[in-house]
C-alpha cells in the first residue's frame, strides 16, 4: 500500500479523470448512433452547476437497453475498459462501469475484481403497460437487485438496523453457497423482460430509486445538449420532468452539512 501511498489520486485528479472518460464515451456513442444521457447526481450537476456538484465525485449515465449491450460489447479503447458481468461473471454488478486501467480505486463496494477510477453506465429497460404490473416489477427488481447489494457492500455501520441484520444474514448464505454472480446475472436477465423499444414506460432496473425511475420512452431517447465542465452532453429534452421525479425541487441546496462527498473513494496510479 505504501507505494499506492506515493502515487494517490485527489479528489480534483479523480474528477478529471472521470470526465476524460465521459469525453470519450460520449464520443464514441455519437461515431456509432449509441443512444445515452446523464443522469442521476451528473444531470442535476449539468443543469444546477454546469458541472460536478461541488459535492458530488462520480458519473452516472444512462442508456437504452439495446444501445448499452451494443455499447458494452463494441466500446474500444487502448486506456479505458468496460467491466460488466456480460463479460466477466467474477465482476459482482448489475450494471457497467466504464475503467480507466491506469488506476486503482477503493470504494464501500466490493464488485470481485479490481476496479480503477470510472464512471457509471446504467441500463434503461422496458415496463409492462399496465400501472400496477409496473409497480410489482419495479419492487421486484429492487427486492433483487438488493440481494446483489448485500454481497457487494463493505461499510453498513449507517444502515438500519433491520437492514444491517439482512446484509449480514445474506453475506452468511454467500459464504456457503457463492451465489454472488448468479444472482447479479438473474438480475441482468429479469431486468429485459419487456422490450424497451416497445415499451411507454421505462426505467432503470437494476438499480437506483424505485418507482422514482420510471420514466417516458420519450424522456429516455430525446435529447438536447447540457454544459458539463465545459463539455457538451445528452440529458433529455423533459430534464425538468425526470429531475423533480427524483429530487423535488432539485434546484434547492442542500442544507450545508449534508453538502460532504458520500461515496469515501480513494485511488491511485498504478505506475
Amino acid at each position: 500500500m505504501d507505494n499506492f501511498n506515493k502515487k494517490k489520486i485527489n479528489i480534483d485528479e479523480m474528477k478529471k479523470i472521470q470526465l476524460n472518460i465521459l469525453i470519450d464515451v460520449a464520443r464514441f456513442c455519437k461515431e456509432n448512433k449509441i443512444r445515452y444521457f446523464l443522469s442521476g447526481g451528473t444531470m442535476l450537476g449539468a443543469v444546477r452547476h454546469k458541472g460536478f456538484i461541488p459535492w458530488d465525485d462520480d458519473i452516472d449515465i444512462q442508456m437504452p437497453r439495446p444501445d448499452y449491450n451494443r455499447f458494452i460489447e463494441i466500446y474500444d479503447n487502448k486506456v479505458y475498459s468496460v467491466c460488466c458481468w456480460d463479460k466477466d461473471k467474477k465482476y459482482i454488478c448489475t450494471y457497467a462501469k466504464v475503467e480507466d486501467t491506469r488506476t486503482r480505486l477503493v470504494e464501500n463496494g466490493n464488485f470481485g475484481r479490481e476496479i480503477g477510477v470510472n464512471i457509471d453506465i446504467f441500463p434503461v429497460d422496458g415496463l409492462p403497460r399496465n400501472e400496477k404490473k409496473i409497480n410489482n416489477t419495479v419492487q421486484k427488481m429492487k427486492a433483487l437487485w438488493g440481494l446483489v447489494v448485500c454481497a457487494t457492500v463493505k461499510d453498513i455501520s449507517k444502515r438500519t438496523t433491520i437492514k444491517k441484520f439482512e446484509i449480514s444474514l445474506m453475506r452468511i448464505f454467500y459464504k456457503i453457497f457463492h451465489l454472488q454472480s448468479y444472482f447479479a446475472g438473474l438480475v441482468i436477465r429479469k431486468a429485459q423482460k419487456y422490450s424497451f423499444d416497445e415499451s411507454d414506460k421505462v426505467a432503470t432496473l437494476v438499480w437506483g430509486y424505485g418507482k422514482r425511475e420510471v420514466i417516458s420512452y420519450h424522456t429516455a431517447t430525446e435529447y438536447i445538449e447540457a454544459d458539463f465542465e465545459g463539455n457538451r452532453f445528452n440529458i433529455p429534452k423533459d430534464y425538468d420532468d425526470y429531475l423533480v421525479h427524483i429530487y423535488g425541487d432539485y434546484m434547492k441546496l442542500p442544507p450545508e452539512e449534508e453538502r460532504i462527498y458520500k461515496h469515501n473513494v480513494n485511488a491511485w496510479w498504478k505506475e
